[in-house]
């Protein structure tokens, strides 16, 4: 096989110039087939596989997830100068939205001492916090690095990194069984914030750590023995109150109609009357008590013969009954024999209706009689 060189390019620029080692001198078109030929060695010269050439903007958009310059180019291939040509752009977007995170507010102004040492009486937003959580750590402020990165969601993770070789023994933290990064949910859109992992809720929020333990408030109750009977009176009155206001209402119903127009309701308020006397909304208990306790004085009696069953009435009054005596009413005539001084004023002023009998019984006679329905409908017998 011969061997040639490039001498040039055609005046026409569709075909290369070549010769051999005697001079002989040779013509290659420029087409598809020598292109394709010349990407590929140049591809083996940089070790670079074939297909993996990234596009500017597949570049960036992995930058923005969360990858590196050198992550990039080492997995397509591609030299690291030419992937950092578009790294500026995102790294300046991502460390814009990590600043915003680090402006929204976590905490509202508090009124214990420990909150407003730090803060007074502004609230605390992020940022604030877990520098103030992290000192309160020993944990040394430079090492704390921010970053934030976008997953295929839409929503923007937020970390915080920090050495935690400097950070208290006395501290409580290394139970926390997780690598020393802070993780949130962030939606710049809502400015929300959402704990991801247990950094994130201990550097982000004040309780319980350092606000002083809320103690339990008691409250003195009276003492009072269960009593039987007041659960009982106490039913009892929520009955009678119940029936007093079914009564109430089922009178405000029927008020303004009468009897036998609504035969329903008729029954209603029969049905209730039928219970019994209603007791008072309000019934007291201590109203005995208030009038045992009144100024009458009461006497008990113990003799056997006077607890018989009987009325009694006040001292020497009998109670049993041996004569009757008819009293006349005031146009009776006086039987028997009367005193002069009590009665006869009042036969003065009763006069002696015997004179009288007749012309009463005339005005009686001359009175019409009313008919009966039998007269009315059958005609008088006289007719």
């Amino acid at each position: 096989m011969r061997q040639l060189r490039l001498v040039g390019i055609h005046e026409n620029g569709e075909e290369l110039l070549l010769s051999s080692d005697d001079g002989s001198g040779f013509a290659l078109p420029i087409d598809e087939a020598l292109r394709a030929a010349l990407i590929r060695a140049a591809r083996a010269d940089r070790g670079t596989p074939e297909g993996s050439v990234l596009a500017p903007r597949e570049i960036q958009t992995r930058i923005r997830s969360g990858s590196t310059a050198a992550q990039v180019a080492a997995e397509s291939g591609m030299p690291l100068a030419h992937v950092m040509r578009y790294e500026g752009p995102v790294m300046a977007e991502r460390e814009y939205v990590a600043q915003q995170a680090r402006n929204v507010e976590v905490s509202a102004p508090q009124t214990h001492e420990g909150y407003r040492a730090v803060f007074g009486e502004e609230p605390a937003n992020l940022g604030e916090m877990v520098a103030h959580r992290l000192h309160a750590f020993g944990i040394e402020a430079s090492s704390l690095n921010w970053d934030a990165w976008r997953t295929n969601d839409g929503a923007w993770v937020v970390v915080a990194e920090f050495d935690l070789a400097a950070a208290n023994d006395r501290t409580n933290i290394g139970s926390i069984d997780e690598d020393t990064q802070a993780r949130w949910s962030f939606h710049p859109a809502r400015k929300s914030l959402q704990n991801s992992n247990r950094w994130a809720q201990v550097l982000s929020e004040l309780e319980p750590l350092d606000a002083p333990a809320a103690g339990r408030r008691l409250t003195a109750v009276a003492d009072s023995p269960f009593d039987v009977d007041a659960g009982a009176d106490d039913a009892g009155f929520e009955a009678a109150v119940a029936d007093s206001e079914e009564l109430l209402d089922v009178l405000r119903s029927r008020r303004g109609h009468r009897l036998g127009t609504d035969e329903d309701a008729d029954d209603q308020l029969a049905m209730m009357l039928s219970r019994g006397p209603i007791p008072s909304a309000h019934p007291r208990s201590h109203d005995l008590d208030d009038e045992l306790s009144g100024d009458e004085d009461f006497t008990l009696v113990d003799d056997p013969e006077e607890l018989d069953g009987l009325p009694r009435l006040y001292d020497g009054v009998s109670t049993r009954t041996s004569h009757i005596t008819v009293v006349p009413g005031p146009g009776a005539r006086t039987v028997g024999h009367a005193e002069p001084s009590a009665t006869r004023p009042a036969d003065e002023l009763i006069p002696d209706k015997s004179d009288d009998d007749g012309p009463v019984k005339k005005k009686l006679q001359r009175r019409s009689s009313v008919p009966s329905w039998d007269e009315i409908v059958f005609g008088r017998k006289n007719d």
